[in-house]
């Protein structure tokens, strides 16, 4: 592996840049593979490997994960807007690392890079921003770097069987190969493993960080209108076209070109995960548990509405939340107006309000904001769910 150290100075949010030293490398990037599409229970492991250098080196290989930071992350959430900054600090393959995080349009707070880059992706095929790829139910062992080895089976063939391996697992039967639909991929250190529970390595990160779930990835891809690569990149998330890797042979596939992002549910084939592909962005895809696909994390218990935290929320009601269109309103005070925001911050004029409910069911589905000002000069803002 050929590496180079380089400084990068980087703003994370209001008044504060990072300093750090990060890995240069190549990546040997595919041509064109047969494959891919889309579907509920898609798979992405089709397709004639060829390899295609776009430099003149190429190296296969992971880069050394280098974090030093100048100045201290304090681990700040960002902002309430749709693309504030903050910065979160953990260890990763052994060593302290600093990410950025962002407020996505769907009001959650999410790693604004995939689990083992050393940056935010700059273009969709950034390479320094296209991280590690896991097999599905597995965690930091190694396993997930691009040039770690490959090995078979372990026995037992499940998460209780990996005791000092880091090998990506190849060959048939396929890693965890006899899965139940009620296997988990949700443990927060080694203490949790089962034969049917792997750790979830956002666990790491800290408190209320996790893997997303089908849901999740479905509000994100909403919200932020991904439909393909370039709209991916250009979301909130800077999601980069990182590919993934066979699980029969642990060649790379679409890298540069497509994104595979994993969920932390199950399918019919092993594990769900986002599949952004050319003209489809399917957060419901399947593919086995082998596969070697991008983690990117999002912190729970986070999401905001508005600039404004929701306070005293116990004397207003509004429900159902989800809704088909019709909210009802309980409020201890008269009711003065009320408004509508999509997730662009911009107040929708098309809303009918009478006898205590909001009519929004001409709204396209997706995540609103519903803002109320009482009588008794409170402003209470609450996110709902249209579907």
């Amino acid at each position: 592996m050929f590496q180079n150290l380089h400084f990068a100075i980087r703003k994370i949010g209001a008044g504060l840049a990072m300093l750090t030293f990060a890995g240069s490398y190549l990546y040997a990037q595919q041509g064109p593979v047969a494959g891919g599409g889309s579907g509920s229970d898609q798979m992405g492991e089709t397709g004639y490997h060829s390899w295609q250098s776009q430099s003149q080196e190429v190296v296969q290989g992971k880069k050394t994960h280098l974090s030093k930071n100048s100045l201290t992350c304090n681990n700040t959430d960002p902002g309430s807007s749709p693309g504030d900054t903050g910065c979160v600090t953990f260890t990763y393959q052994g060593q302290p690392v600093t990410y950025t995080s962002v407020r996505g349009k769907d009001g959650n707070i999410w790693l604004q890079q995939n689990l083992g880059s050393s940056k935010v992706a700059s273009e969709m095929g950034d390479e320094a921003s296209f991280g590690d790829l896991f097999q599905w139910g597995r965690w930091d062992d190694g396993h997930q770097l691009r040039n770690s080895a490959t090995g078979t089976p372990t026995t037992p063939n499940s998460p209780d069987g990996l005791a000092g391996s880091n090998a990506f697992i190849i060959g048939n039967p396929d890693w965890w190969a006899n899965f139940a639909d009620t296997d988990k991929w949700t443990a927060a250190n080694a203490a949790g493993i089962t034969n049917s529970t792997g750790v979830d390595p956002c666990k790491a990160i800290g408190q209320d960080w996790k893997l997303p779930s089908q849901a999740e990835w479905t509000a994100i891809v909403d919200s932020e209108n991904i439909v393909n690569p370039a709209t991916a990149f250009n979301s909130q998330l800077k999601l980069p076209a990182s590919g993934y890797r066979s699980s029969s042979n642990g060649s790379f596939t679409f890298v540069g070109k497509r994104g595979y992002y994993w969920s932390s549910e199950t399918s019919g084939l092993g594990g769900k995960y986002l599949y952004v592909g050319t003209v489809i962005a399917n957060p419901s895809a399947g593919a086995m548990r082998g596969q070697g696909s991008a983690v990117r994390c999002i912190k729970t218990g986070s999401a905001l509405g508005t600039s404004d935290i929701i306070r005293n929320t116990e004397t207003v009601g509004i429900y159902p939340n989800p809704t088909n269109g019709i909210l009802n309103i309980k409020a201890d005070s008269l009711i003065e107006s009320v408004s509508v925001i999509n997730m662009v911050g911009q107040k929708l004029s098309n809303i009918q309000f009478s006898n205590n409910q909001i009519n929004i069911s001409s709204l396209s589905n997706g995540i609103y904001i519903v803002e109320l000002k009482l009588k008794n000069g409170q402003i209470f803002s609450k996110k709902v769910i249209k579907n």
